[in-house]
């Protein structure tokens, strides 16, 4: 669960790539000219893509859980997510016993609200 929490600081370019992808797909050999007489409806298309897409749809639920979990949680265990969770995008992070030193808090203690986030996490998925 740890780990999954690490992909939350980067889901919003996870779902733009992703949207991307579906919209403009990369295709080999791409022919120049038109396809006769077949009717483009892109627009729709990339809809009817972007709404059917299951990986698409479950980065979106991944999203939606956690913002639901941030909703929840109170001034501190917000200030936990975001000193572990939030920094995952760059190279450092934050271990727990680091977290612990920061906001003044024995190791025993850090773990403890680390497993009450993580339940909390947990009961929403």
């Amino acid at each position: 669960m740890d780990n999954k929490l690490l992909r939350y600081s980067s889901i919003n370019r996870e779902i733009a790539l992703r949207r991307e992808e579906l919209i403009f797909p990369h295709k080999e050999g791409i022919s120049v000219g038109s396809k006769g007489n077949t009717v483009s409806r892109t627009t729709e298309t990339a809809v009817l893509k972007l709404d059917s897409d299951v990986k698409l749809r479950n980065l979106i639920l991944f999203k939606d859980t956690v913002e639901a979990l941030l909703k929840e949680l109170d001034e501190e265990q917000k200030k936990i997510f975001y000193l572990r969770w939030m920094n995952a995008a760059s190279i450092f992070y934050y271990t727990w016993e680091e977290i612990g030193e920061q906001l003044h808090f024995s190791r025993k203690t850090i773990y403890r609200k680390r497993r009450v986030i993580l339940e909390k996490f947990a009961q929403l998925q």
